[in-house]
């Protein structure tokens, strides 16, 4: 007995039941988003379980360990915002929280700095990564702002020194009127509303373009990179050793392998370099 039933899309998406070539639709937009989310952010790139070797050095730990300072600087923070401005002068909870935040904070910047300069100096920018460095630098900078504008939160002669010397230099740059550093009903706004929350969303912009192109490997390494082959999601994934590459369900060329790889023919071995495994672009 046969069957007639057309056989299943193996370039369909298993969660979206999209192939990702869907074309565009004023009356449904919808398939086209979600063709858009397969090419582009699949959840074999936002959820990988399989990760090159270079990746084990400390200093590509320096991001992941930025993230976790700035969350932990995020979570404190929410608790200060909550208990206003002057809850931490007079709460010993308050107090634990507003070192929490501070540690936090210092952490972050040590962690970033650090994270900036190696990828700086390895060319992170490769491979068709140059809006997840653009993404970072305007990270960095939308920091600054926004420890400036904590700064002026601190509620104390600290703080209103830097808000006098800045008001100078606000005023002289003519923005004095719309930004009144001597405020601290402005401060609190444009530091837990405007410049936090624009840092957030660009950090989560910075984060899925690190999912979409993978991490900038050490130069001259680009060969042991793993492969974003279209048919990771059907069970093959490359892993890689200490001697090189392997393939398993998939080849080096992105191919479905459906069985057990022929070995090579015998004879004299060609002459001329290896053939390099081409890296994500």
């Amino acid at each position: 007995m046969t069957s007639n039933a057309a056989p299943p899309d193996s370039r369909a998406d298993p969660v979206t039941d999209t192939g990702g070539d869907e074309s565009f639709s004023w009356t449904e937009p919808s398939p086209w988003v979600r063709a858009w989310l397969v090419r582009n952010l699949p959840l074999r790139r936002l959820l990988p379980d399989n990760e090159p070797a270079y990746v084990s050095s400390v200093l590509y730990t320096m991001g992941v360990l930025t993230l976790g300072a700035f969350l932990v600087t995020l979570a404190s923070g929410v608790v200060l915002a909550v208990g206003g401005v002057q809850w931490w002068h007079t709460s010993s909870f308050g107090g634990f929280m507003n070192s929490v935040h501070f540690w936090g904070v210092q952490a972050f910047f040590l962690f970033m700095a650090v994270h900036a300069l190696f990828t700086f100096f390895v060319m992170g920018w490769r491979g068709g990564r140059g809006f997840t460095w653009v993404t970072g630098v305007l990270s960095f900078l939308l920091a600054l702002v926004t420890a400036f504008t904590g700064f002026l939160m601190l509620t104390n002669w600290d703080s209103q020194y830097i808000a006098q010397q800045a008001k100078d230099a606000f005023n002289a740059m003519g923005i004095g009127a719309v930004w009144n550093v001597m405020d601290v009903g402005q401060q609190f706004t444009m530091h837990v509303v405007v410049t936090a929350g624009l840092l957030g969303f660009v950090v989560l912009v910075h984060l899925g373009l690190i999912r979409r192109r993978g991490v900038a490997p050490p130069p001259g390494q680009e060969h042991l990179e793993v492969a974003d082959d279209a048919s990771a999601h059907q069970g093959g994934h490359r892993s890689v050793s200490a001697t090189g590459t392997s393939a398993t369900g998939t080849s080096a060329t992105g191919t479905s392998v459906t069985g057990t790889p022929e070995p090579a023919a015998s004879g004299p071995a060609l002459s001329g370099p290896a053939p390099r495994e081409g890296s994500r672009t």
